[in-house]
């Protein structure tokens, strides 16, 4: 079972990020890209692979217990080496740092670099690297500029990503729902 513990934007969240990304589907080279599915979109926190559940579950309790709800926006664009467009998270990143570095030590993670974002394409492989920089490029001046509403993080759910096969994207199933019930500390 591949697990993971993410926060989920809110669908009037997700419906303006949804409305910004509509004008790169049309862009050169976007045939070759493979756009997330909505209801798939997340920003991680950790990911856990085949780790027992159960330990998870009673650690992602007391956790998000001790953690205050975030004030977050996804904001921005970028990509990652190997192909992944993203939006950025803006907000309380203090806090969201904070979270995202107490949910990885649950499933023995040591590194320190988090960069929060929202998946919302992959590149195909067979794309060149020239074509793949234009189009990077192309995203980010049209999404660069984009800066989403802001909403609450209320809630860390437990996430099991279930592969959907030949080219149909993976599916997520909620697992837990953890909301975040620590004092408040805001960073703005």
């Amino acid at each position: 079972m591949r697990l993971f513990a993410a926060l989920l934007p809110p669908p009037e969240a997700l419906d303006e990020l949804a409305a910004a990304i509509r004008p790169l589907r049309r862009l050169p080279g976007a045939d070759d890209v493979r756009w997330t599915r909505p209801e798939g979109r997340h920003v991680t926190l950790a990911f856990y692979g085949d780790a027992e559940q159960e330990p998870l579950v009673r650690g992602l309790t007391a956790l998000a217990a001790a953690h205050a709800p975030l004030r977050l926006s996804l904001a921005g664009a970028g990509g990652f080496r190997g192909g992944t467009l993203w939006t950025g998270v803006r907000g309380d990143l203090t806090a969201l740092h904070a979270l995202a570095g107490a949910t990885r030590a649950l499933g023995g993670a040591t590194e320190h670099s988090y960069r929060p974002h929202l998946s919302l394409a992959r590149v195909s492989r067979r794309m060149s690297p020239r074509v793949y920089e234009e189009l990077l490029t192309s995203y980010e001046d049209l999404l660069g500029a984009f800066s989403g509403r802001t909403w609450t993080a209320d809630r860390v759910r437990l996430l099991r990503s279930v592969p959907g096969g030949h080219g149909i994207a993976n599916q997520y199933v909620t697992e837990a729902t953890y909301p975040l019930a620590g004092p408040a500390g805001r960073d703005g």
